[in-house]
């Protein structure tokens, strides 16, 4: 009896509807100066221009602020900081996960990619046993009734792990990643130009010598060919599976090229302007960090995000590390560049979640879609949420 009014109360609360109205509101097309959305727990059930409250079991006036799709992160690896907080510092997965979740929701994050590495011998938290482990956990969470926001996963696979292209293709049979990307950490191209550049950024950030840098270079050099070849295999788990396919830290139009001949559909972070360009020009999607539109800096001095911005080659903006900054990104590119305010909005809403809509529906406004919607003020220097709505469920309210 007990289980029977719990399943009652949740069909009850999903047919209760709700109208948010009074503010801007943004559908993931359009910006209305005024607007309201009605919408239950089975999705959005209308979207109207004005400035009137519909018909609703409850309404919701939120004061000027704009109203609009939940945004959407193709890929963070937030989970890996949360755990790992400092060099060889660990919290307990579980514990990290459930408190990021709390965090998106108050960014305004409906839908989540968690970007975890499959990389074995590398320093810090990135090993294939890890990530395999991390990729239960996350499934397991988002079939929880603990999980406020949505939750993917977005395999970057390093091309110099031995043999490890195996887990992933059991997880991928197992329906389990949702976004596979290739990464290739070895000095002298890509992220890291010169091994002084690696050899910097390693010794510095997971506190090793100069020597256990050196050796793991020389590793990765040897199985060099080898790598090529599971970059193939990895096109085919792609493939096999009709999941997005991205290559990450595309430094040159050569590069791009041959991702692009394997069936990569995204560069991220290219590390160059000719990059990105190239990338634009097979009709592929780009994505920039928004950490690097907030600092307006690279953190290896490589494209910066508003350079991309400007030239037109940049098609969505990704928290990368901080998903405080993707909630920053479209207002600070609306007022840096002086574009519309719509259109910034794409690049964390409707673009990404057309991308992924292979494996979810998200990034808009709209009937029968899924109603997740972000409330937020954006009148001061920075932007706040309000309040954010998964399933139409409310999951964070400021208070305020």
């Amino acid at each position: 009896m007990c289980a029977d009014r719990q399943a009652r109360q949740v069909e009850i609360t999903m047919e209760k509807t709700i109208c948010l109205f009074g503010g801007p509101l943004f559908d993931g097309e359009r910006l209305f100066e005024r607007g309201a959305v009605v919408f239950n727990g089975h999705g959005i059930l209308s979207v109207e221009p004005g400035d009137r409250e519909r018909d609703a079991d409850r309404a919701v006036d939120v004061g000027g602020k704009l109203i609009a799709p939940g945004f959407v992160d193709v890929h963070s690896d937030a989970l890996e900081k949360c755990i790992e907080i400092r060099p060889g510092v660990y919290f307990d997965a579980d514990f990290a996960l459930l408190n990021l979740d709390k965090r998106l929701g108050a960014c305004g994050i409906t839908t989540f990619c968690h970007a975890i590495s499959f990389a074995e011998e590398e320093f810090g938290l990135r090993s294939c046993g890890e990530a395999e482990a991390l990729v239960r956990l996350v499934h397991r969470f988002k079939k929880s009734n603990r999980a406020a926001v949505n939750h993917l996963v977005h395999a970057r696979f390093e091309v110099n792990s031995m043999g490890r292209e195996q887990v992933i293709a059991r997880l991928i049979k197992e329906d389990l990643i949702d976004a596979l990307s290739v990464m290739d950490h070895t000095p002298g191209q890509g992220q890291f130009k010169t091994l002084e550049s690696y050899i910097a950024y390693h010794t510095s950030t997971y506190k090793v010598s100069a020597g256990q840098v050196t050796a793991l270079v020389e590793r990765k050099m040897a199985g060099k060919e080898e790598s090529m070849k599971r970059v193939v295999r990895a096109a085919q788990l792609a493939r096999y599976a009709d999941i997005p396919f991205l290559s990450h830290d595309d430094d040159t139009e050569e590069k791009v090229s041959f991702v692009r001949e394997l069936g990569v559909d995204a560069s991220e972070f290219p590390v160059s302007l000719e990059a990105a360009r190239k990338a634009k020009g097979f009709d592929m999607k780009v994505f920039m960090g928004a950490p690097n539109l907030i600092r307006n800096c690279s953190s290896n001095n490589h494209l910066r995000a508003s350079e991309a911005l400007e030239a037109g080659v940049c098609d969505a903006l990704v928290s990368d590390y901080s998903p405080e900054c993707l909630l920053q990104a479209p207002f600070t590119v609306s007022k840096r560049q002086s574009s519309d305010l719509g259109e910034a909005m794409k690049l964390v809403t409707s673009t990404p979640g057309d991308y992924l809509r292979q494996r979810t529906t998200a990034g808009r406004l709209a009937g029968d879609m899924p109603a997740d919607v972000a409330v937020i003020d954006h009148a001061g220097p920075w932007a706040t949420v309000a309040q954010t709505w998964v399933a139409g469920r409310r999951v964070y309210d400021s208070g305020r």
